[in-house]
């Protein structure tokens, strides 16, 4: 199915991101709240790893005072959150005895580290495979390294707008598989659009710091933003294979 999408990558909110805004929202701009962004992150799941009193593993990182802080390590699939506590528990890590996966909401994670420091510190863990699908569409070489958790959205090459739903919100996809899934049908039914539908990589990381920089050229379309959290993922939290 990935030959039928033709690679683009925007590995952040500049450039090609903003390509037909003014068809897809009215004049005018507005900032995102910081309950708006945590309502768009609420049905996102993501996974911690905790102590037996409930502490969460962290690591440091250098603020803009330059200083260090100690931020959550947030993991986007529980799986790899697993793998982490595992390789820790065999190398017997202080943190690892007695540690466990908590699961979260990445909304509610948002609005708990956005009371206590900047939200933009929090380290993220990817999942592998996703990762390797960035790098492949943005055409990294090989002593390349894609930054950020990949986010996959369908975009026209003809106009350089986003493919919305019905409901004018514009779908971003945790998982490349998930949008091929959605979009794959569609063209395939209508092969004379094959060559007019790309993907286009963006961050989590970006998207983030889009909404929270109040720009009034990014909030309309960040408005829009709908996000999708991976498939594997829920099958992961159902019990199924998901790995």
């Amino acid at each position: 199915m990935k030959s039928i999408f033709r690679r683009i990558a925007t590995l952040g909110l500049a450039g090609g991101a903003l390509l037909g805004i003014s068809a897809i929202a009215s004049p005018g701009a507005w900032a995102l709240s910081e309950a708006e962004i945590v309502a768009k992150l609420e049905g996102i799941p993501v996974f911690v790893i905790v102590d037996e009193e409930g502490r969460s593993l962290t690591a440091n990182v250098a603020t803009t005072a330059d200083t260090e802080v100690s931020v959550p390590v947030v993991f986007i699939h529980g799986s790899d959150a697993e793998t982490f506590l595992s390789s820790a528990q065999a190398e017997e890590a202080a943190f690892a005895e007695g540690a466990q996966i908590a699961l979260l909401s990445l909304g509610s994670l948002y609005e708990e580290a956005s009371d206590q420091l900047d939200s933009a510190s929090l380290v993220y863990v990817a999942t592998p495979q996703e990762v390797a699908a960035a790098s492949s569409i943005a055409q990294l070489g090989e002593n390349e390294t894609f930054s950020g958790v990949p986010l996959f959205a369908a975009v026209n090459l003809e106009n350089g707008q986003y493919l919305l739903y019905a409901d004018d919100t514009l779908p971003v996809f945790f998982s490349l598989a998930d949008l091929q899934a959605q979009v794959g049908p569609y063209v395939e039914a209508n092969p004379e659009i094959q060559d007019t539908i790309g993907v286009e990589v963006l961050t989590l990381e970006g998207l983030l710091e889009g909404m929270e920089s109040n720009n009034p050229e990014l909030d309309q379309l960040l408005e829009l933003v709908r996000f999708v959290p991976s498939s594997t993922t829920i099958n992961y939290l159902q019990g199924g294979s998901g790995n």
